[in-house]
């Protein structure tokens, strides 16, 4: 996929995205780009939101545990207790605060759609689930069950944010590692809308 600024519909900079994404965390971001934007015309959502958000996602990604900390240190999107313990998402909130700090993006969507990226969120809308769904199908993803959730989420939205929900949830409770009440809590929504 050749990305450039005059296909995209956002004013974003994609080399000051590229710098502080690095090459390849950069290719990540234009596959979960490409994804979204599929999911999103099928939705009928804000094509410029959703690629603002995809591209911004994982903004902070690069960041250390230290950096994060601060970075979300007094912002309004300071993770609870439980959260800052679960260092691998600590990147989503960082990446809503440096959203707004770096790009001056002030949409409530696009932001929620990158705090929430990682955990999901019961409250979350379409947009945010989205970019957790794009995120998680993207082409550099690759393990068992995964071409079948691709093939789910674009014929019904739903059920593919469900098992795809589901499939994080198994993953970590195989690992022995904590689930956050918002990834719960968005896959019992799924579950009873279903």
């Amino acid at each position: 996929m050749t990305l450039n600024k005059e296909n995209l519909a956002s004013n974003l900079d994609l080399e000051k995205i590229k710098a502080l994404l690095g090459d390849e965390r950069y290719q990540h971001t234009k596959l979960v780009l490409e994804s979204a934007l599929k999911l999103a015309e099928q939705l009928g959502l804000d094509l410029k939101k959703v690629e603002t958000a995809a591209l911004l996602h994982d903004i902070a990604k690069s960041k250390s545990s230290v950096e994060l900390k601060e970075i979300l240190k007094n912002s309004k999107w300071e993770p609870d207790q439980l959260e800052a313990e679960i260092l691998p998402v600590l990147h989503a909130p960082a990446g809503a605060v440096l959203a707004e700090e770096i790009f001056g993006v002030n949409d409530p969507e696009i932001l929620e759609a990158i705090r929430f990226h990682t955990l999901g969120h019961p409250e979350m809308g379409k947009i945010a689930q989205v970019i957790y769904a794009a995120d998680f199908i993207s082409e550099d993803r690759d393990f068992e069950g995964l071409d079948e959730i691709r093939i789910e989420i674009e014929s019904d939205f739903e059920l593919g944010l469900y098992l795809i929900t589901t499939h994080i949830m198994k993953y970590q409770l195989e690992r022995k590692n904590f689930i956050h009440p918002y990834s719960n809590d968005f896959r019992n929504k799924l579950l009873k809308e279903k």
